[in-house]
């Protein structure tokens, strides 16, 4: 433990396994700053926890609860997901117990079992907080800042009266009416006026959060980390597969891939499963569709591609898997108004498209066609990733930088 005034992170996240890409950072964080000697207590609603969780510096602490989805009292889980009332007892509780001048709260997500309730608990407190921005729940109800009807970008102001009386939700406007009662309750929890310090993971999500956040907010910059071991950078050229890695939904754009004509469809590969699954495979019946894989598979398959396809419709916050990409050499295509843009440089890393446009896409796949040129763009992404790479400790480093200086301000 390097630093002396801080001494105990409380981090609070939905689940305590890897559930999505959240909760694999906060697990990740917390197994980092455990391991550099600091005392974490983790609080979460729903376990099993993560092997990465079992160590003698962090707590953990179950609040043994369903996540919204899973919970087969559909009545209690509309309660719980605007006021989890255990969350918040358990939470208030149990920092009571801290020292605030060697104390920070570290919250992740809460909009799947916790709810903002757990947010409430923490500033009820006296203790210094900070709060990731892995999504965009803390200002939009259905937290893409997308509308699911139209499948674009929603530009309305959040929770004006253009939005709540909009159909965006990816089901139907009753599910919408929720998510807009579970919004309205964060001002008397608190929400705005007690969470002032948040991390952003992109330079575009910042900028697109910014000015929807109250003028007084404090952004702090941690990456999240990126656990890959250095190996010798891929050739792409003699790679045969463009590779979608994610999610199959409408959000994500893969169904732009059936309407491209420059790449036969046998030489696409999708990683992943979702809505749009069956749907994909009625279009391209050649491609491959791989399904969900373990960390290590997906690196096999990004080691056997030509180049990585980032086709979302939705701002998205990060895009770690073109980082995941580029630490082996493989360049990625992706759409122009997501956060992922922040990890290429058109023609020098990798390629970028207009966002939505099949036509577009098919020029930049035309692009990668020439082997000099995508192995080229492999070789430039390979390097700028390791000149600065986001693993765990850098993560660590960053974040503890960050708690201290919340600490210092807020407490001396």
């Amino acid at each position: 433990m390097s630093d002396e005034k801080l001494c105990n992170v409380v981090i609070i996240n939905d689940y305590a396994r890897v559930e999505g890409g959240a909760a694999k950072v906060a697990i990740a964080s917390a197994r980092g700053l455990a391991l550099a000697g600091y005392n974490v207590t983790y609080i979460f609603a729903v376990g099993p926890a993560s092997e990465d969780l079992i160590h003698s510096n962090i707590e953990l602490i179950d609040l043994k609860q369903y996540d919204l989805l899973d919970n087969p009292n559909r009545f209690e889980a509309s309660f719980q997901g605007i006021w989890n009332t255990r969350s918040y007892k358990v939470i208030k509780n149990y920092l009571s117990d801290f020292n605030p001048n060697n104390t920070i709260v570290h919250i992740h997500t809460w909009v799947k079992s916790l709810s903002v309730s757990a947010v409430s608990a923490v500033v009820s407190s006296n203790i210094p907080r900070v709060l990731t921005l892995h999504d965009y729940f803390s200002v939009c109800p259905n937290g893409g800042l997308y509308n699911y009807q139209q499948e674009g970008i929603c530009h309305k102001v959040p929770m004006s009266i253009d939005c709540i009386t909009t159909n965006c939700d990816a089901r139907s406007y009753s599910h919408k009416a929720w998510r807009v009662l579970r919004q309205l309750v964060y001002k008397p929890a608190g929400f705005y006026k007690g969470i002032k310090n948040f991390i952003s993971v992109s330079d575009y999500s910042e900028t697109v959060l910014k000015p929807l956040l109250p003028n007084d907010s404090i952004f702090w910059r941690v990456g999240n980390p990126i656990d890959i071991q250095k190996v010798s950078p891929a050739t792409p050229a003699n790679a045969r597969y463009y590779t979608f890695i994610g999610r199959l939904s409408a959000e994500k754009g893969a169904l732009l891939l059936s309407k491209v004509k420059n790449i036969a469809p046998d030489r696409l590969r999708f990683i992943g499963s979702g809505e749009i699954s069956d749907q994909l495979r009625e279009l391209l019946p050649e491609a491959e569709f791989v399904g969900w894989v373990d960390a290590e598979q997906v690196k096999k398959y990004l080691q056997d591609t030509r180049a990585l396809l980032f086709t979302s419709r939705s701002y998205e916050t990060q895009g770690l898997v073109v980082l995941e990409a580029a630490a082996l050499g493989v360049p990625a295509i992706v759409a122009s108004q997501t956060a992922a843009t922040d990890y290429v440089i058109h023609n020098e890393t990798g390629l970028i498209f207009e966002t939505g446009d099949s036509s577009s896409l098919d020029g930049q796949l035309a692009v990668l066609e020439c082997d000099e040129t995508v192995n080229r763009l492999g070789v430039q992404a390979y390097q700028k990733f390791w000149e600065s790479q986001p693993n765990l400790e850098s993560h660590v480093t960053a974040l503890v930088t960050c708690y201290t200086s919340i600490l210092t301000n807020e407490t001396d």
